[in-house]
């Protein structure tokens, strides 16, 4: 671009401010979002990219889950020459005392075997990869809880004890597990040989009968570990209890690119939703799309004004190469001001991003050499994309016409039909979108469930069974404290599993041992059967009857040879989210023999605040110290769907950012239109055409459109929500409103938006319109 031509620029941008101000901030709030969801896609996609051994490490799991017994990983190798080394990983949280003071502190661990380390890349600040949990007693510590531990100082050598009892020696220091991996956010790793003494059960080494823990494989190279499946699956029917009495029908070694992505959840294991992924990469492309549809729009609603500038240049000589060139350039030109404004808001932005994906994004490393020069390739190219459209339409025309005025006849046309009805139809999906993913949302978190799950708290069960009634006498004396229960299993964990052969065929049941203050507490809805009460009576819900075809009221039921009172059926009750059916359920009852795994206040919900901190002092003169941590039932269930709320808060953002631009489209397309039909308005006000009839004629051309957008973005929007939906068993009716709603909103928004811009051209003087012709 000659200085010439580009002080020409310029001065088109100062002379058109407004112009000029639109297109860069419409840019820059776009290519914001694109930029925040880049890199956020880029860390998820890269997870476990960095492992040097990914292609051979495989997670074993089955249809249903990715648990197993702790003897299978070596009987496997035993049997398969394919297995190089094997881990087992139990997810495991313990109290330790701080060296040299009397706190306590929550010690959160992954249980492993030594060849972890030589199976995963994990990056070891102190201490060797081969040795460092080759003693069962050896542990080793994230750099972050050491220095909570031990300051600056380094940690090997030094002695921390678990649950008051357990002697473990700090043999090295890791740094962030969960950065590039799948794994969790730790404070140690433990040798897995210690599990015998921290449940105080040393055969849960050797037993098969507890299939609690996760295993990953890695092959030797050059063999196909995935392709001894099923003769692992005969294995297991003959030998393993859980597939030879049909609980479970397969056997898959899941490669280490997918654990992430998977829809099988494992211990240890954060996951992240492929589906989340798939609509944030649609997101970025429909964004970056709009972006250049408005930035065409704007371009070609300027181009009456940059038209006979370019028709003198060609009458000088210039050629449409040249002129495409130029146009090009400074397509360039802005995108690139615009990203750089982008990049300022990138930051400023980022911590809300962080708090809104629940991530931890560093744009300050993602601005490295390598992507230095794909921002700026990717910077030429959308400025080329933007630029080359509006180039060729107004550069196609001949000189003479455009002095004559034939360029705005034959640019009409394109304008107005295909781009901005495009950003119609974008809009209008969005907001059905956002409409139905938020009800849905919503539907989630404030369905009944069926139970009581308001003021509840729930806390971890730490003290001695000896103590409970002591520990409840005391909590019942605050005030605002209504009731306690201590259980094993409640509506918001899902208790244990049971699964046993019934009538010849496997089911399986979710198992609660409760004490009498839980049903109650609950408000459980239970129809008694008559049978006299039993210690050893249980409670049976709705659809666990219908699974054991028995009667609506039954007295009793015969499992495994033993026949057991059924006090009561309860009504069905959901004690998983809404994204499962509801399952069988048993309820026992707690005896003496039987250890709590929490216990469960019920508060009056008055004082919230100064009642939780009266319980917690309260529970610690029981638990001499040991750090508590509760949660609401409520807070729980809001967790469940953390997913859904995120997808929805992303969803109304972009949409809002939608409108937005597709304000500034419309409104460039009313400029065009002004420019378009001048001197027809300017004829018509001559001939006793009023103001109101010069703007209803200028806004049926965009009515039409919107109509014609609508016509196409219903069967979008209803088969994208109403796939999405049919992915829960519960789920809000896609009622018609949500359509018209979106369809109201489109019209008037762009009504009202033309209506503002034309209402005065419509009322200027004729003459100075037809001066212009």
């Amino acid at each position: 671009m000659s200085i010439i031509n580009f002080k020409s620029f310029i001065k088109h941008l100062l002379n058109n401010r407004l112009y000029t101000l639109i297109t860069i901030i419409g840019f820059a709030f776009s290519l914001t979002f694109v930029l925040l969801l880049s890199v956020y896609l880029k860390n998820e996609l890269s997870i476990n990219a960095k492992q040097e051994k990914k292609d051979r490490i495989y997670h074993l799991r089955n249809e249903d889950f990715s648990t197993f017994a702790p003897p299978i990983g070596k009987w496997l190798q035993s049997k398969f020459p394919e297995i190089e080394a094997y881990t087992r990983v139990f997810e495991n949280t313990a109290v330790i005392k701080i060296p040299r003071k009397e706190d306590m502190v929550m010690f959160n661990s992954l249980l492993v075997d030594s060849t972890f380390f030589t199976i995963f890349d994990v990056e070891l600040l102190e201490g060797n990869k081969s040795s460092v949990l080759n003693t069962k007693n050896s542990i080793v510590l994230s750099k972050e809880y050491a220095q909570k531990l031990f300051g600056d100082k380094s940690p090997i050598g030094q002695q921390i004890t678990l649950n008051k009892e357990i002697k473990c020696t700090i043999t090295g220091v890791f740094d962030n597990l969960s950065k590039d991996t799948h794994f969790k956010k730790v404070d140690g790793l433990i040798n897995f040989k210690l599990l015998g003494d921290i449940w105080n059960y040393p055969k849960i080494l050797t037993s098969y009968g507890n299939c609690s823990f996760d295993f990953y494989f890695l092959a030797k190279p050059n063999t196909d570990l995935p392709s001894k499946a099923p003769q692992i699956l005969q294995m297991f029917k003959k030998h393993f209890w859980i597939y030879r009495d049909k609980r479970v029908r397969k056997v898959i070694f899941e490669p280490l690119k997918d654990v992430y992505f998977s829809k099988i959840s494992g211990t240890g294991i954060r996951q992240n939703n492929k589906m989340l992924i798939d609509i944030l990469m649609l997101v970025v492309l429909l964004i970056l799309i709009l972006a250049v549809i408005n930035y065409v729009n704007l371009s070609i609603a300027q181009s009456g004004n940059r038209a006979k500038n370019i028709a003198i240049r060609k009458l000088l000589g210039s050629s449409r190469a040249t002129l495409i060139f130029q146009y090009v350039l400074e397509s360039i030109i802005l995108v690139s001001i615009a990203f750089s404004f982008a990049i300022i808001l990138s930051f400023l932005a980022e911590n809300t991003f962080n708090e809104l994906m629940n991530t931890t994004l560093n744009l300050k490393s993602f601005f490295s050499t390598t992507t230095t020069v794909f921002i700026a390739v990717f910077i030429v190219l959308l400025g080329f994309i933007s630029g080359i459209i509006p180039a060729l339409n107004i550069t196609k025309v001949n000189a003479l016409e455009i002095i004559k005025g034939g360029f705005r006849r034959k640019t009409k046309g394109l304008y107005s039909r295909v781009l901005i009805s495009f950003q119609y139809i974008i809009v209008i999906v969005l907001l059905i979108s956002a409409m139905v993913i938020s009800r849905q949302s919503n539907y989630m978190l404030h369905k009944d469930l069926g139970f009581n799950k308001d003021n509840i708290i729930k806390l971890p069960f730490y003290i001695d069974t000896s103590q409970e009634e002591a520990l409840r006498s005391e909590l019942l004396k605050i005030p605002t404290v209504n009731s306690v229960s201590f259980v094993a299993g409640t509506p918001v964990d899902g208790g244990n599993n049971n699964s046993f052969i019934y009538n010849d065929k496997p089911v399986s049941f979710q198992v609660f041992k409760v004490d009498s203050a839980f049903l109650k507490m609950m408000k459980l809805n239970i129809q008694p059967t008559g049978t006299a009460y039993s210690k050893n009576g249980i409670w049976i819900n709705k659809t666990g009857i219908r699974t054991l075809e028995l009667n609506s009221l039954p007295n009793s039921v015969t499992i495994q040879d033993s026949t057991i009172p059924i006090l009561g059926v309860i009504d069905d009750f959901h004690f998983k989210s809404l994204k499962e059916k509801i399952g069988n359920l048993i309820i026992y009852q707690m005896d003496s023999t039987d250890y709590p795994w929490s216990m469960l206040v019920q508060i009056d919900g008055k004082n919230i605040k100064p009642t939780t901190d009266k319980i917690l002092a309260t529970y610690k003169t029981f638990t001499e110290g040991i750090p508590i941590e509760f949660n609401f039932f409520d807070t729980t269930i809001a967790r469940w769907y953390a997913k859904e709320k995120r997808i929805s808060t992303i969803i109304k953002y972009f949409t809002i950012l939608s409108i937005i631009i597709a304000i500034i489209g419309i409104y460039a397309m009313s400029v065009f239109y002004k420019q378009q039909r001048i001197k027809e308005i300017g004829i018509r006000k001559v001939n006793g055409a009023t103001v109101m009839e010069i703007v209803v004629l200028l806004l049926k051309d965009f009515i039409k459109w919107v109509a014609v957008a609508f016509v196409i973005s219903v069967p979008i929007a209803w088969y994208a929500m109403n796939t999405w939906l049919n992915n829960y068993p519960y789920h809000i009716h896609l009622s018609y409103l949500f359509f018209i709603i979106a369809g109201l909103f489109v019209l008037i928004l762009a009504v009202l938006t033309v209506s503002l811009h034309t209402f005065s051209a419509a009322r200027k003087n004729p003459v100075e319109s037809l001066r212009y012709e």
